[in-house]
This record gives structure tokens, C-alpha cells and sequence, in this order.
């Protein structure tokens, strides 16, 4: 249970850093879409993005990472959502 865990062991949680890196590789893959000439040929990487972006909100609401995690994964978070947008 996450409410038992110190802010050290918060800070240790295995899916943290696997939701990050998750992140990190979708951002890359929109703005490859971006700029390529045919974001259709990125849509399966696309609709990924979209996925990996609504399990990170999931993410940080249940298991609640320690501060400084969840802002990193929040700012991924941001700025993902804002490629998807400008996506569509």
C-alpha cells in the first residue's frame, strides 16, 4: 500500500521511471510525426502515444510518486498532450 511507503521507498517505485522513459519515447515519436510529411504513416505510433499518455494519468493519480517524480511525469504529460493536439 502506497500510504505506508516512506518518501524514500515512494521514491523507488518501479513504475515511475518505466512511465517516464514510456513518455519520453511517444513525445518522440509525435514530433517525428510532426515533421514528417505524412503523419498518417505514424498513426499506429500515434494512437500509442494517445494510450501511453492516458496510462501515465492513471499512473500518478493511483500510485502517487514522490514530488519531484511527478512533476517530471507531468511535465511529459503536458507536453505530450500538447504534440497530440497539434496533431489532429
Amino acid at each position: 500500500m502506497i500510504g505506508k511507503h516512506t518518501h524514500g521507498e515512494r521514491s523507488r517505485l518501479p513504475g515511475t521511471e518505466f512511465v517516464a522513459k514510456e513518455l519520453g519515447q511517444c513525445i518522440k515519436c509525435c514530433e517525428v510525426a510532426l515533421s514528417s510529411a505524412s503523419a498518417r504513416t505514424w498513426d499506429s505510433k500515434i494512437k500509442n502515444a494517445q494510450k501511453a499518455h492516458d496510462i501515465a494519468l492513471r499512473f500518478v493519480h493511483r500510485f502517487r510518486p514522490a514530488e519531484h517524480e511527478a512533476d517530471r511525469i507531468n511535465q511529459r504529460i503536458v507536453h505530450l498532450r500538447t504534440l497530440l493536439e497539434e496533431l489532429k
